[in-house]
């Protein structure tokens, strides 16, 4: 191990580094805070939702805009995934760097030119969101390839492998595994992506041709058509059975047209004098609206809700990043498709059962 001498004392290397940038933290008098300012032209009033995908906040919160600027706080010890929802569904996420100081600046009228900066992470995704403008899929894919392999050390590469890479069902096994390994490599103390290394282990798990894995879900009653008394159901309950899960929540663009379709998907079927089971699994964080939206939807199947959102163990194991999410499985227990694209991974599947 390197060393520097001091005073006639020899300090390890690692030592200086992390009293370096404990001491760089602190200049910020805030070592444990993330501080976020945003400001938007033309945009007097309003309010942005913000969620955590990492669990750095335990619910949906508001960001309230007046005369076109807000301010908001978090304690964070690591750094956070925070997801800014805007009115039109959009989404601009943000990584909230313990110390930082976050500064969001754009046009209302112009939402994916809007910049963050304040810390590398922002900055950094920034230059990427920027370079990705107008690209197909593909072309997208390959730069945020290249950003992780350039910055492995940021939390902004760890975002964009789950984002690119664990979310994708066409990747490839190899390939994940390759880019993980990398970014651990780079941060072998990093906690958060040692946790992630359940969803590389869980690809494959949600894929077409695959049984689906077992699951035990615990019906609250009075929700959706679970019936008057709590309850459990599981997969064998559903052997020899046409079944379809649709992973949701009210604060996910496309959420009600994914229950429509699933209801329409069982209309469709009874015509052909065949039946499917559905089940609800709400990511919601507020039982009150979900109430709210069963009603007005006309969940009469299956509603399950923990209402941990995107930190429910189910979705955490099986490796569902993105919603509204879909399974299709088969009478004999096999995924016929699995995807967020209806039309893409949904209804081709449902046409050949």
């Amino acid at each position: 191990m390197k060393a520097i001498r001091k005073n006639s004392l020899l300090l390890p290397m690692k030592w200086v580094e992390g009293a370096f940038l404990f001491a760089l933290l602190s200049c910020t008098g805030h070592p444990k805070e993330v501080r976020i300012e945003g400001e938007f032209e033309h945009l007097e009033q309003g309010k942005f939702l913000i969620y955590s995908t990492d669990e750095a906040l335990d619910r949906l919160d508001t960001l309230n805009i007046q005369d076109g600027t807000f301010s908001y706080k978090l304690t964070a010890l690591e750094t956070a995934t925070l997801h800014i929802l805007y009115p039109n569904q959009s989404e601009l996420v943000v990584f909230g760097n313990p110390g930082a100081d976050i500064v969001i600046k754009g046009d209302a009228q112009n939402l994916s030119e809007v910049k963050v900066s304040g810390s590398e992470d922002n900055e950094c995704y920034t230059e990427f969101r920027q370079e990705i403008n107008g690209k197909s899929a593909a072309e997208t894919k390959s730069i945020a390839h290249d950003y992780i392999l350039q910055y492995p050390t940021l939390a902004m590469s760890r975002y964009l492998l789950i984002t690119y890479f664990l979310c994708d069902e066409a990747t490839s096994v190899s390939e994940v595994t390759e880019l993980y390994d990398s970014l651990s490599r780079a941060c072998p103390d990093d906690l958060a992506l040692s946790k992630l290394s359940v969803h590389v282990r869980a690809i494959g798990k949600i894929r077409p041709g695959n049984p689906l894995p077992d699951f035990a879900l615990n019906l609250k009653a009075g929700h959706g058509g679970n019936g008057e008394e709590d309850r459990v159901i599981r997969r064998d309950d559903y052997k020899g059975k046409l079944l379809l899960i649709a992973f949701w929540a009210s604060w996910k663009g496309g959420s009600q047209s994914a229950l429509f379709r699933a209801r329409r998907l069982r209309r469709e079927l009874k015509g052909k004098g065949k039946d499917i089971s559905l089940i609800s699994y709400s990511l919601d964080a507020d039982e009150k609206m979900l109430y709210t939206l069963e009603a007005r939807d006309s969940i009469d199947y299956p509603s399950y809700c923990d209402f941990r959102a995107l930190a429910s163990p189910l979705v955490q194991k099986w490796g569902i990043r993105d919603l509204p999410y879909f399974i299709l499985v088969t009478p004999d227990g096999r995924i016929a498709g699995a995807g967020s694209d209806w039309m893409k991974d949904i209804d081709k599947a449902a046409k050949e059962l």
